[in-house]
């Protein structure tokens, strides 16, 4: 059984994951195989479909690693394919407002606490264990926000403060180009405004999550405070060993 990540991610062990965004299932196989405590199935800037999704749900079933999702935007039905599919939880992209927080968490979870349909079709390991999951659905699926926009910034406590809200993901591209520097993540401005959404969040007891590019940073922000981070993905983890693997021959 696919632990409860939501318990992981509020415990005293720093978690690690990394971005899937190629269809092939071995790659999803692999990566589940090599120690990560969670996966991001990425439908907003990579092409995972719903089908796809499915695929990487059972390519990863034997390993019992989490899966999350990311959406392509915050729309019930994007939410609701993916978790009926079985995701562990999403990931909602662009979060704006505190309207935009309750919509995610809504579509998270039944009624009477969200407006979640009732049809868990893979989840319910197709009726299976329909009554087992709705039973514990609601305290089990992840709902991970991204902060990554001047106007999340602008509304931050309020937002942390939506009951449901169980983990944040800061994006820091996208939160780089809101506040003014495009492409440099490194920048003061951007580095301050990561640093006070992170003693928001530990103000809030919401655990928060960071994308990093290399081991060094995932270092770094564990030792910040991050609860977990991602690094890299699948796409780069396989450029990465394939180019030391030729300067390893060429330079020698």
């Amino acid at each position: 059984m696919v632990p409860d990540l939501g318990s992981r991610l509020r415990g005293d062990h720093f978690l690690l994951g990394t971005w899937l965004t190629i269809l092939d299932p071995v790659v999803p196989e692999l990566l589940a195989g090599s120690g990560f405590d969670l996966l991001i199935a990425d439908g907003e800037h990579g092409p995972v479909a719903t089908a796809d999704l499915v695929t990487m749900l059972v390519a990863t079933r034997a390993d019992g690693v989490p899966i999350l999702y990311r959406v392509g935007a915050n729309e019930p039905v994007r939410i609701m394919h993916a978790l009926d599919a079985g995701a562990t939880g999403v990931v909602v992209p662009q979060i704006r407002t505190v309207a935009d927080a309750e919509r995610a968490v809504a579509w998270c979870r039944y009624p009477p606490r969200g407006l979640r349909g009732i049809a868990p079709r893979r989840a319910s390991e197709y009726g299976r264990r329909t009554a087992a999951y709705l039973a514990s659905a609601d305290d089990r699926v992840v709902c991970c926000i991204q902060i990554e926009t001047q106007e999340a910034l602008d509304d931050l406590d309020a937002i942390l403060s939506v009951p449901g809200v169980d983990t944040i993901l800061i994006g820091p591209n996208d939160l780089a180009a809101a506040l003014g520097h495009l492409g440099d993540l490194a920048h003061p401005v951007v580095e301050s405004a990561i640093q006070r959404i992170l003693e928001r969040c530990v103000a809030h007891g919401i655990p928060a999550g960071v994308w990093t590019s290399s081991t060094a940073q995932v270092r770094a922000r564990r030792d910040q405070g991050f609860r977990w981070a991602t690094v890299g993905a699948d796409y780069g983890l396989m450029l990465s060993a394939a180019d030391a693997a030729v300067r390893g021959v060429r330079e020698s």
